[in-house]
């Protein structure tokens, strides 16, 4: 509970974007995958920068869920779990602003230095996407 209270949910970016599929768009010009990073691409919101696996304790972390289907307006879930497979936390779901898309862009903030993964899911069907290994120094 703890680890709970002071996590630090930072959303100050949630974006989901792409065009619904027709003639010039298609589901697999997406890959699924998880990335995470320290800021987004000023000219290029749907870009993260500083994409990486290590981290300062309690810093913002961006992170990027693209998913090869269409995510249908599904709201997102961040489950982290130490590296040993033990749960750490689920950061509360995020609300998927559009009803489409293939990419959701928004940050958290862990209290508590060491490894950990994280996974992306899509909360409709619980269906998981992608996950990654990080750590917080």
């Amino acid at each position: 509970m703890k680890k709970i209270f002071f996590l630090m949910l930072i959303s100050l970016v949630a974006i989901s974007c792409s065009k619904k599929s027709d003639d010039t768009t298609s589901s697999s010009e997406f890959s699924n995958s998880l990335t995470l990073g320290t800021g987004l691409n000023q000219s290029n919101p749907f870009e993260l920068t500083g994409a990486g696996t290590s981290f300062p304790v309690s810093s913002l972390i961006y992170f990027k869920l693209v998913s090869a289907d269409d995510m249908g307006g599904s709201k997102i879930r961040i489950q982290i779990d130490n590296q040993n497979g033990t749960p750490y936390t689920t950061i509360p779901d995020y609300d998927n602003p559009q009803s489409y898309g293939h990419i959701f862009i928004s940050g958290f903030s862990l209290p508590d230095a060491g490894s950990y993964k994280a996974t992306g899911i899509l909360v409709n069907g619980t269906k998981t996407i992608a996950s990654v290994n990080f750590t917080l120094n």
